[in-house]
């Protein structure tokens, strides 16, 4: 997503935390649903169950040192194998989530959001200008995804079938599913001033699908869970998820974010879209989330970084993100266009 801190986007990541969110406890043994509390139930005249179990393996046994040492050498031998490169960034990420999960789970996310705000009777027409205008800007980003530059790991994109879809709602968001499904509030339509800074918006938005960041955060996901397992269930150490949250989940959500960041704005030049509007954006985001009290929120509970943060970051960035623009003869185009990037759709929402 675009950002985080106000109540409707926490609704909203409420909603898709099945697809693309941070499991927590899903698939655990009960006791790891509740690790707040360990789990103990007795008969009055009877012994207590599960008060104080005993863990099945003690690192004085020989034997639970093989489990452990098996356990560790075929999770690295896993990890280095499923090791994919970012393309633009060059970070390196293990992913376990086949490129066809990744998909249908988009599909579905989407099909889901879409019937929803059907039926609610927001969902903007495709023959609205709003729509219009988020499809074109949208489809020329997509181009611009699609040509493959930036190495890395690329072979998801292959056939891609993007989607941008509109949604009547105050919300000042917008967000993607795996598979190049996008969804734009005209809350946040009602904020971007110009097609620079939609394009920002949407440019961002695909680089997650670019980067595979929802396969990532499953993957980290499902290996965090694995390890709770083991903690538990073999040394009898519950890992609370309430402290794996803030502690592993979230830095990497921010990680992520920034990312998404650095490479939109890469993707918007290439577009011939001038990459500086995303820091002018990033800057009405934070003005707007200060208005509605959400920079309240401590940074390390955060899913996104702080606006300011991102806005010196993309300001670092942009040497490197205007030279592609200048490469791409985006100057030239855009002169001999008269303006057209700007003029064409209706800037607004209504």
């Amino acid at each position: 997503m675009l950002r985080h801190g106000l109540s409707s986007i926490r609704k909203l990541t409420q909603r898709l935390a099945g697809p693309v969110g941070i499991p927590k406890t899903a698939g655990l043994p009960a006791p790891l649903a509740h690790e707040s509390r360990r789990w103990s139930w007795s008969r009055r005249t009877e012994y207590q169950y599960f008060g104080n179990r005993r863990p099945v393996l003690s690192l004085s046994n020989p034997n639970a040192l093989r489990v452990l040492a098996g356990l560790g050498g075929g999770g690295l031998v896993v990890y280095v194998v499923a090791q994919q490169e970012v393309p633009y960034t060059e970070r390196r990420h293990a992913i376990l989530i086949s490129q066809a999960a990744e998909r249908e789970l988009g599909r579905q996310t989407y099909r889901q959001v879409l019937e929803e705000a059907r039926a609610e009777g927001s969902l903007v027409p495709s023959h609205h200008p709003a729509t219009k205008r988020v499809q074109r800007v949208g489809s020329q980003i997509a181009a611009a995804v699609n040509r493959g530059q930036g190495g890395g790991f690329q072979e998801h994109m292959q056939g891609l079938e993007w989607q941008f879809a509109v949604i009547d709602s105050p919300q000042v968001n917008a967000f993607v599913v795996p598979g190049g499904k996008v969804v734009v509030y005209t809350g946040l339509l009602g904020l971007v001033s110009s097609d620079d800074e939609l394009a920002a918006v949407l440019a961002h938005e695909c680089a997650h699908v670019l980067a595979r960041h929802a396969a990532e955060r499953m993957t980290q996901g499902g290996v965090v869970s694995v390890i709770q397992m083991i903690a538990y269930w073999g040394f009898g150490i519950p890992l609370p998820s309430d402290l794996l949250v803030p502690a592993f989940f979230l830095p990497n959500s921010r990680k992520a974010e920034t990312e998404a960041d650095v490479i939109g704005i890469q993707l918007a030049a290439q577009a011939c879209y001038d990459p500086a509007a995303a820091a002018s954006v990033f800057q009405k985001l934070g003005a707007a989330e200060k208005k509605m009290g959400g920079t309240a929120m401590p940074k390390f509970l955060r899913t996104h970084p702080l606006s300011d943060e991102r806005v010196a970051r993309i300001k670092e960035e942009l040497p490197k993100a205007l030279g592609m623009y200048e490469l791409a003869g985006c100057e030239s185009l855009r002169g001999r266009a008269g303006g057209l990037f700007s003029g064409l759709g209706d800037g607004g929402w209504r």
